[in-house]
């Protein structure tokens, strides 16, 4: 399943983005893909701290680091397909 989850805890379930101009209006720009032990990919705003956004405790606790800005969640497992 992806997730689009949101730096004020909302959670937006069976998200869809097609093209990578879809990805990055997102995570408001350039994507980053950030592998976690959790079996899950998150999809990140590559400048965001540069840019002082905002820690996304949901996406924190999935990565057990810092994450900030909005936040594509996917299973390891889908993660190719979604990008293609």
């Amino acid at each position: 399943m992806v997730q689009l989850i949101k730096i004020n805890g909302d959670v937006t379930d069976n998200f869809t983005a097609d093209t990578l101009k879809e990805k990055q209006d997102a995570v408001g720009g350039y994507i980053e893909v950030v592998a976690t032990r959790k079996g899950k990919v998150l999809i990140v705003n590559e400048e965001g701290a540069l840019m002082g956004l905002k820690k996304n405790n949901k996406a924190s606790e999935i990565a057990d680091f810092d994450i900030v800005g909005d936040v594509i969640c996917l299973d390891e497992k889908d993660y190719r397909k979604f990008l293609n």
